[in-house]
């Protein structure tokens, strides 16, 4: 396994980096904005960091899927993957490296965005309002990260299974949006057995019981249908799929 390998294939595009330029700048701007407006809309004119990521996972929550996605599968979509499998024949050698160099963006995505919104929470707070509260960073730490972390565990699983970077990136931000919109309907119209269907595939949900330490068996069912199930199709896929 080499994921330098893949993580600076990946690092050396130009279009990776117009990416990761915009990503990291739309990262810094939501930071600002939850962090610097908070105190003028607070009764008590503090800033909170839970808050400000919060807002920071807005644009995460597509950042990640278009990452995580283009490492994955951008090879079979442009063909370079041919190459590749030339120059290092073990195929799931190969999808483990690509996975781990997507782990690590990912990893280092969560970090800059996490000393962001510390960074615009301590100065709205401080120089702007009325104080900053970064005692919330435990909720940042298993809420926020769990959310993301369940985003970036479907877009993995679909850049496996999909191996297409267009169907990969709608699969990936597409499901969660219908999955999440069937949710509020369920709410509104008071339909248990809507909410409960979608329960069984609703893998922020999920994610959120294994935070706080509340899953059971039907809690890891969207673990096992979103995720589990499409990687390993995905990686019987990718070791048999013809190149070409």
């Amino acid at each position: 396994m080499r994921p330098d390998i893949d993580l600076r294939a990946f690092l050396d595009t130009r279009g990776a980096k117009i990416l990761l330029t915009l990503s990291l700048l739309a990262v810094a701007g939501f930071a600002a904005l939850g962090g610097l407006i908070q105190p003028a809309l607070v009764p008590d004119r503090t800033a909170d960091l839970e808050m400000t990521f919060f807002v920071i996972s807005l644009p995460l929550t597509l950042i990640i899927p278009a990452l995580t996605v283009w490492i994955t599968a951008g090879e079979w979509s442009d063909g370079s993957i041919q190459i590749t499998l030339l120059q290092r024949p073990g195929r799931l050698a190969v999808l483990t490296s690509k996975a781990i160099a997507a782990l690590v963006v990912f990893v280092a995505l969560a970090a800059v965005s996490i000393g962001l919104a510390a960074a615009s929470t301590w100065i709205g707070g401080e120089l702007i309002g009325e104080g900053a509260v970064l005692s919330s960073i435990e909720g940042v730490l298993t809420t926020q990260l769990a959310n993301l972390g369940a985003t970036f565990l479907f877009s993995l699983a679909m850049g496996m299974l999909l191996q297409s970077t267009v169907l990969g990136l709608v699969a990936a931000i597409g499901i969660p949006f219908v999955i999440g919109t069937a949710s509020n309907l369920a709410m509104a119209f008071g339909s248990q057995t809507l909410a409960d269907v979608i329960a069984a595939v609703d893998l922020t949900g999920a994610s959120l019981a294994l935070a706080n330490g509340e899953a059971g068996a039907f809690e890891l069912l969207p673990l096992v249908l979103l995720v589990l199930l499409p990687a390993a199709l995905g990686t019987q896929r990718w070791r048999h799929r013809e190149i070409g």
